[in-house]
């Protein structure tokens, strides 16, 4: 055997290697049927898996809970997608029913009997859902629900950038500086600039903010939230029209 066929030969057991080691990792990662921390999501290889609903369908790269699909929905609802396997076999988009079925579930696989569903409700591009505190009546954190595949991924914006128990960024020193007031008050500057006609109404307080429902005629229009800290306000650009509440 010559040298070259040799080298080909040690080329192509390397590539098995690698090959082997990847599919025995995705395997061991991703073998049971629950709810999966990593890549928020239920399932196995299909729907939330790492090439399903996981990290390239609805997770990371996918859905509209994911990464990519988030940035698809705040540059308009004309470029929505939505990754991963649908959630009922015909296709159809996932109910207001199974939107709890799912959040319930989720709850369960967090196993903190501390938490408890808050809010769920319906939106053009997703369902959104709170979970709170028994013990402080304080909401905990925001979560998304691809209404295509049923992902459960947690919301972008102040859930994962101000969030100080239950957020990406660590903790704030000290308490909350912005009073409740306060905070009303730049949400309703904000909104007399930018949606005229609007109005904010208290609807709980997080671990470094407080959240508001955005109002028009009486009626459920958006929801914004206001740091405890900075004032700054960040308006939820990817929910879409409002539909109903559970």
């Amino acid at each position: 055997m010559d040298k070259k066929t040799l080298a080909l030969l040690g080329v192509a057991l390397i590539v098995v290697g690698v090959a082997g080691l990847v599919l025995s990792s995705v395997y061991s990662h991703f073998s049971y049927g629950g709810y999966s921390p990593q890549w928020g999501s239920f399932g196995e290889m299909g729907p939330s898996g790492m090439m399903g609903g996981g990290m390239m369908g609805g997770g990371m790269m996918g859905g509209s809970g994911g990464m990519m699909g988030s940035m698809m929905q705040m540059m308009g609802g004309n470029m929505l997608v939505s990754g991963g396997v649908p959630y009922n076999p015909n296709g159809s988009l996932v109910s207001l029913e199974q939107a709890s079925d799912i959040a319930k579930r989720y709850l369960a696989a967090q196993n903190n009997p501390d938490l408890e569903l808050a809010d769920l409700e319906e939106w053009e591009f997703n369902f959104y859902v709170e979970y709170k505190e028994k013990s402080t009546g304080t909401r905990a954190f925001q979560m998304l629900i691809d209404k295509y595949s049923g992902i459960v991924s947690p919301e972008m914006g102040p859930n994962m950038m101000w969030n100080t128990k239950y957020g990406m960024m660590g903790t704030q020193p000290g308490s909350m500086t912005l009073t409740k007031e306060q905070a009303v008050a730049y949400a309703q500057q904000f909104l007399d600039s930018r949606l005229p006609g609007t109005k904010a109404e208290d609807s709980g307080l997080f671990y470094g903010y407080y959240h508001f429902d955005v109002k028009k005629d009486n009626k459920m229009y958006g929801m914004l939230d206001v740091s405890g800290y900075s004032g700054q306000v960040w308006y939820h650009t990817w929910h879409g029209n409002f539909i109903q509440e559970d």
